[in-house]
């Protein structure tokens, strides 16, 4: 390999793992599991191995109360989580996933990044260009997202549970089991 190409390939992942980023991947905050969890859900990115835990308490309208993480993703999985996981805790499904599919439009059809209170997601535009590297920096998305509807659908009584020591468990392929 020559140093052209080298250097080439060290720009491209300073760019994508720059100073703000590794900053933000130190930063995730609710890192405590919940032992009283209603719901957890665990998603892994098949392509990298990175995988997130969401352990969630909700309020009477269905929203986060608490929220409990472990996450065991690259940098840029872990900086998506910091900058997205303290604006979860009372937010509405409708505007969650507003905010996933604007920053799924950002990395794969160059659109804007997602509106407040998402808009620091827009240091991680460099990821456009890293295809492989979507599916992590989606996790804590995808994984908030099933949280809601497990929640929905448990509230409704169509899964049932007998108390907070059994928790709703969705799994990667979005399957419901009881723990």
């Amino acid at each position: 390999m020559d140093f052209a190409r080298i250097a080439l390939i060290s720009w491209g992942m300073s760019a994508l793992y720059n100073k703000d980023i590794l900053r933000l991947a130190t930063e995730i905050p609710f890192t405590a599991p919940l032992a009283d969890a209603q719901i957890s859900i665990t998603r892994t990115s098949r392509i990298c191995g990175s995988r997130l835990r969401l352990d969630a308490i909700f309020d009477d309208q269905g929203r986060f109360l608490k929220l409990g993480l472990d996450v065991r993703a690259c940098a840029l999985g872990q900086a998506t989580t910091a900058i997205v996981a303290p604006k979860l805790i009372g937010l509405d499904r409708q505007s969650l996933a507003r905010a996933a599919d604007d920053f799924r439009a950002m990395l794969q059809e160059n659109g804007p990044p997602p509106a407040p209170p998402f808009e620091a997601l827009h240091i991680l535009e460099p990821v456009r260009d890293h295809k492989s590297r979507h599916a992590s920096v989606m996790l804590i998305f995808d994984a908030a997202l099933a949280a809601l509807d497990g929640w929905a659908e448990k509230s409704k009584g169509e899964l049932s549970a007998d108390g907070p020591s059994h928790a709703c468990v969705l799994g990667e392929e979005g399957g419901v089991a009881r723990s």
